[in-house]
């Protein structure tokens, strides 16, 4: 029972969402089809006005040629009858006239036929009452009930003092242009000053008038007007929509849109059927009230599983927290196990080379105590200058044993500092003064191609120390026994990236792939050479600052190792 409220006010809720989602895929349906159907009225209207421009312009190119005016003024021969004939097939006109000031045809180009104007008086009509005024008139009409629809454009004809002295008339043929559109889905028809449809894409619409008014029945062939089905009007959504039901080429419902047409004295019309608008949104309606029966079905699953999923998502919380405190101890188990190794990693580094270092120190030392003792027989035999001088020397080599042991101490140490920036050029310096022992006594040219400019990566001094040392120690052990012993150092600063990279002149890797494994060597594993785990540590190192370390043989020979760190952490 608890349930019930919740049950109803969700039904409300999906009841509201249903009909909300309805009317708005309605409003939306409705402006698309609104912008469509303006779309093609304006279309529809540009063809016919376009159309007609072709028209337009004809009498008052030909009302500039003389022959028409001395036709008005000295009589019409026979022959600009044929003339004009020829210029109405060349232009796809119904009639090309040429009508004196009285009004009264003289030339035509349909002279002989029915439709001819010849002999007839224009004087009445309103186009060539504006021609005769001096501008360019038109009108549409239709004489007879078996003579074509026709629109005229009438052009004055002038003498040389700009006097009218006639007009010459181009009709246009409507019949051949409505072929243009007359199979579009939609309603187009085009009504004029009478509310009179007389151009249109639907022929059963022709001499239909909108809105009952009298008019000269003359100018629409003499037949009687019908009137046009009396649609009741309605407004969704800010649009007009008609309803018909007694006409049957109509919709039941269709969308209006105007366009007025002023340049040709018309009104644009189009009726498109609203039937799609009330499918999307019922289509839309119904997909919305769909889902919300899934998902309140889901909701009532979820629901009756509630009870059981709460107690096992409580069992699930204690065996995660208990699994959580055997991976954190053991975490710290592994991470306080890398440090040791890490640490023996150094020290057996170190081990490798105590011999050199030994030598490195024992060198200075000899050096001192033969400094000292001259600096003391200078200073007997009273030559203070030169005693000064050995004074100088052991103090330059007392800074130099300084160093090594500095570097020494804090490689041997474990590093307690996090990562940070860390300068690659030192780095790489510190760990030469380590092994620089080694690399003399093993005949190794080193070529250490510092940075002008101090490159600096993420990551830490130390550790990275290791990193570079045993990359060296192993290309050492790697060219033994070679003719030619070289190691290149170079440090690069990338986009996103600096890279130190370690390139040996030995007999390069055998199987790159293994390199980085644990315990892989190939090396003797009972002469006291190593594990194979220096390449393993490094590995850990680099990735422990996000970086990467990668082995491969260069094509001229031997083995390069890229350790590559990001710039920022």
């Amino acid at each position: 029972m608890r349930l019930v409220p919740y049950i109803a006010l969700y039904l409300t809720l999906a009841a509201g969402l249903v009909f909300a989602v309805w009317q708005w895929s309605a409003q939306e349906a409705m402006l698309r089809l609104s912008e469509s159907a303006q779309a093609n009225l304006s279309l529809a209207a540009d063809r016919l006005v376009g159309r007609l421009e072709r028209y337009r312009m004809l009498p008052v190119v030909l009302s500039r040629d003389t022959r028409y005016l001395s036709a008005l003024t000295d009589g019409a021969p026979e022959s600009l009858n044929l003339h004009l004939r020829q210029l109405a097939d060349l232009s796809r006109s119904l009639n090309i006239s040429l009508v004196n000031a009285e009004g009264l045809v003289v030339a035509d180009s349909a002279y002989g036929s029915e439709q001819s104007y010849l002999g007839r008086s224009l004087a009445t009509r309103p186009d060539f009452i504006r021609a005769m005024n001096g501008a360019l008139g038109f009108t549409h009409l239709q004489e007879r009930p078996d003579t074509p629809r026709g629109f005229t454009f009438a052009s004055p004809v002038r003498d040389a003092t700009g006097r009218v002295k006639g007009a010459l008339v181009v009709k246009a043929d409507l019949e051949n242009l409505e072929l243009l559109w007359r199979g579009d889905p939609e309603t187009v028809f085009f009504v004029d000053e009478n509310r009179v449809v007389f151009i249109s894409n639907r022929s059963e619409l022709l001499r239909l008038q909108l809105e009952p008014r009298p008019v000269d029945l003359a100018r629409y062939g003499n037949q009687p007007l019908r009137p046009f089905p009396d649609p009741a009007a309605s407004t969704a959504y800010g649009h007009t929509i008609w309803h018909s039901d007694s006409d049957p080429k109509l919709p039941r419902a269709a969308l209006v849109e105007t366009q007025p047409l002023p340049v040709i004295g018309m009104e644009a019309y189009i009726l498109t059927d609203t039937t799609p608008v009330a499918e999307a949104a019922r289509l839309r309606a119904m997909l919305v009230a769909a889902l919300m029966a899934l998902f309140g079905a889901l909701l009532w699953a979820l629901y009756i599983r509630r009870s059981a999923l709460a107690r096992e998502l409580l069992v699930r919380e204690e065996a995660n927290a208990a699994l959580e405190a055997r991976v954190e101890k053991r975490t710290g188990q592994l991470r306080q196990a890398q440090d040791d190794l890490v640490q023996a990693g150094k020290l057996s580094a170190l081990g490798q080379m105590a011999a050199g270092i030994s030598h490195e120190l024992n060198q200075p030392l000899a050096a001192i105590q033969s400094f000292s003792e001259n600096a003391q027989v200078f200073l007997e035999r009273g030559q203070p200058e030169k005693a000064a001088g050995n004074l100088g020397r052991i103090a330059d080599l007392t800074t130099r044993m300084a160093r090594i042991i500095r570097n020494l101490r804090a490689f041997s140490k474990k590093e307690g500092e996090s990562a940070g920036d860390v300068a690659l050029g030192k780095v790489v310096d510190d760990a030469l003064e380590i092994a620089s022992a080694r690399l003399r006594e093993a005949g190794v040219a080193l070529e250490w191609q510092r940075p002008e400019a101090e490159i600096v990566a993420h990551g830490g001094a130390v550790r990275l120390q290791q990193v570079v040392l045993n990359l060296v120690s192993n290309a050492v052990d790697a060219m033994e026994g070679a003719a030619e012993k070289r190691i290149e150092i170079t440090v690069q600063a990338h986009a996103d990236d600096a890279r130190i990279i370690v390139r040996d002149s030995g007999p390069g890797l055998v199987a790159p792939e293994k390199i980085f494994e644990p315990f892989y060597t190939t090396k003797s594993t009972g002469n006291g050479d190593g594990m194979g785990l220096g390449l393993s540590i490094s590995y850990g190192i680099v990735q422990s600052f996000g970086g990467a370390i990668k082995g491969e043989n260069h094509p001229d020979g031997g083995a390069v190792f890229t350790v590559t760190l990001p710039k920022e952490a």
